[in-house]
């Protein structure tokens, strides 16, 4: 796989790029999302197809007329700023319950496709060091970011890092493809001192001991399970169909406690009512996916020897007595008796 030189003016990219980016715009500073598609023919629900492509030139043109609307010309840094791990969903939770840095962000580029398939994060070994960049994936090729893009993507993946990690980390160097700017004191504030521009590629450089650095939430039973969860949803990606596909983004939401049709849609990129009817024409509904992945995600959780209040709590009930009557529902007995049952088995 060879890294393309193309110019950035003549490529498509997947339309899903734009989604993340206009949603953080409209709900902080309440930009005209309508308006800025409008006048190149887009509107959401194009954007909402999962093979649309774009222009790559219409991210540039996005981040000028935000930063202009804005009037913050660092607009690039607040927006990879604003990454959480517990607004991602089960690819958050990976990150969170890892051991240390490095065992998180080699979950990032292993589960990235969960939450984009057009960026590809790559982390290499270099002699006594580590180095984290991002590439766009496009037609088997890998293709550099632009100045916009690596200011979001880096400083998003640095602020993840520190939500995590035990203690500050701070990269030993940053290099960037783009030219030097004229202001240096938000790339300082972000990225630390050490800064080279004019380079080959855009990437963050850290020493081995930052990345042994623990997280503040490492759990390894709890990191095993969301793994099975995020294979999952990998494995319906590639092989399922459209009903297949919404039961991983309700696999997915699972790590935010939110299941509601509402927020799947959204993870979807497509407004609800048309979520259910597509889902109508494959005889199903929302409502039954939850109760299919409820189903099996409570059995595994009792597995895990998740305490029956907190399994509720995980699957979205309000009460544990709630859960208890669906669950006797599914199995035909509560969930103590299917404990113990399955402790028989074992033996």
């Amino acid at each position: 796989m060879r890294t393309a030189k193309t110019d950035h003016r003549e490529r498509m990219v997947r339309a899903e790029i734009l989604w993340p980016i206009l949603m953080f715009l409209q709900k902080r500073y309440g930009f005209n999302s309508d308006l800025f598609l409008s006048a190149r023919g887009l509107d959401m629900r194009t954007l909402q197809g999962k093979e649309t492509q774009v222009n790559a030139r219409y991210l540039s043109e996005l981040y000028d007329e935000a930063t202009r609307f804005t009037g913050d010309p660092n607009l690039s840094f607040k927006l990879g700023e604003w990454a959480n791990p517990h607004s991602l969903g089960v690819f958050g939770y990976l990150l969170l319950h890892s051991h240390d840095i490095n065992e998180a962000l080699q979950k990032l580029c292993r589960y990235y496709p969960l939450i984009g398939r057009s960026l590809k994060p790559l982390l290499d070994e270099t002699q006594n060091r580590y180095k984290l960049s991002f590439m766009f994936s496009h037609a088997g090729e890998l293709i550099a970011l632009g100045k916009y893009q690596s200011e979001i993507h880096l400083s998003a993946a640095l602020s993840l890092i520190n939500k995590i990690a035990s203690e500050k980390i701070t990269p030993e160097y940053a290099t960037f493809r783009h030219s030097q700017p004229d202001d240096l004191s938000e790339y300082r504030r972000v990225f630390g001192n050490k800064l080279y521009f004019d380079e080959t590629e855009n990437a963050l450089i850290f020493s081995k001991e930052a990345l042994a650095i623990k997280t503040l939430y490492e759990n390894p039973s709890l990191l095993q399970m969301f793994e099975k969860e995020a294979e999952t949803y990998l494995g319906m990606e590639i092989s399922g169909g459209f009903k297949e596909e919404i039961s991983g983004l309700i696999l997915i939401c699972a790590g935010e406690l939110d299941f509601s049709l509402e927020t799947v849609a959204l993870k979807a990129k497509m407004h609800p009512r048309l979520l259910q009817k597509r889902l109508k024409a494959e005889g199903s509904n929302h409502t039954q996916l939850l109760k299919e992945v409820r189903k099996k995600l409570s059995a595994r959780y009792l597995r895990e020897k998740i305490d029956i209040s907190t399994v509720a709590v995980y699957l979205g009930y309000s009460e544990p007595s709630a859960f208890i009557r669906a669950f006797k529902q599914w199995y035909g007995m509560t969930p103590g008796e299917w404990t113990a049952s399955q402790s028989g088995q074992s033996r």
